[in-house]
């Protein structure tokens, strides 16, 4: 990884902006004509700075990406031989197959993202501007918590500490349409169907487990892989409806969820059935 200096070329805008609370992406043309009914990342209005990180290739683009978001950074910009034609191919596409990237790659830190504006210097390099659900303070708060959880799962079975974290979020938290900040299920037990799907995927991730965020068209949930195969997680409707029915279940016994038909999701090795059966 190399800091550059930042070129003063012409520059190509887009800006991408996610409604957390309604789990969507809103997409905005360079001309800044709504295409949805969003507000404008406030992010847009920003600077970030004099460098340019300068990277091999797109998974170390991928890296750097992760590195800001989970320092809660408010814009990096990035080069790599051949960007402007991968970036070119992203906006074709709305940029739906680089937040699905970034989704898998990143997980709770791409789900907390509220809002991104990406610049594509003419072949030269790509800024991002961020906008953030959660603060900085929030986040440690959020840390401080998830790590005391993983501690006193420690030793126990990837089975157990899914099941013992699921358990733990449905006594804990209660849906709140007032709250959408994944902060508030930690701090106030208080949230949305993001809120458990980010709260559970913070832990997940901090267990070291592989698990997936997944957003439909107006609810969240999770994907957790349990030997050697993907199962569905919906803490949200396990804590309404009571019981384990959304729990690690398979595609055909997850009823009531249109999943998404991203690459991502697709390449994974999803079960059948529920876990035991």
């Amino acid at each position: 990884m190399r800091l550059i200096s930042r070129f003063n070329t012409i520059l190509v805008t887009a800006v991408i902006i996610t409604c957390g609370c309604l789990c969507n992406w809103c997409v905005c043309d360079p001309g800044y004509r709504f295409l949805g009914s969003c507000y404008m990342c406030a992010a847009a209005k920003g600077d970030t700075g004099d460098n340019i990180v300068s990277v091999d290739d797109q998974l170390e683009m991928l890296d750097c990406l992760k590195e800001a978001l989970i320092k809660h950074k408010q814009s990096i910009s990035v080069y790599y031989p051949g960007i402007d034609r991968d970036f070119a191919d992203y906006r074709r596409r709305n940029y739906i197959d680089l937040f699905d990237l970034l989704n898998e790659y990143c997980g709770y830190y791409y789900g907390v993202l509220s809002g991104v504006c990406i610049t594509i210097n003419n072949k030269e390099y790509v800024e991002f501007q961020f906008n953030y659900l959660t603060t900085k303070k929030q986040e440690r708060y959020i840390n401080a918590n998830v790590r005391k959880l993983a501690k006193e799962y420690k030793g126990k079975s990837r089975y157990c500490k899914i099941k013992g974290i699921h358990d733990y979020l449905v006594c804990s938290i209660r849906y709140d349409r007032n709250y959408y900040n994944p902060y508030y299920a930690f701090k106030k037990g208080r949230g949305i169907c993001m809120s458990y799907a980010l709260a559970f995927q913070r832990i997940m991730q901090e267990m070291k487990i592989p698990c997936m965020y997944v957003k439909g068209k107006d609810h969240a949930w999770n994907m957790v892989k349990l030997k050697g195969k993907w199962y569905f997680v919906d803490v949200t409707w396990d804590d309404s409806f009571g019981g384990y029915k959304y729990f690690l279940k398979g595609t055909s016994d997850f009823s009531g969820h249109n999943i998404p038909k991203t690459l991502s999701i697709k390449r994974l090795k999803k079960a059948r059935y529920a876990y035991g059966s």
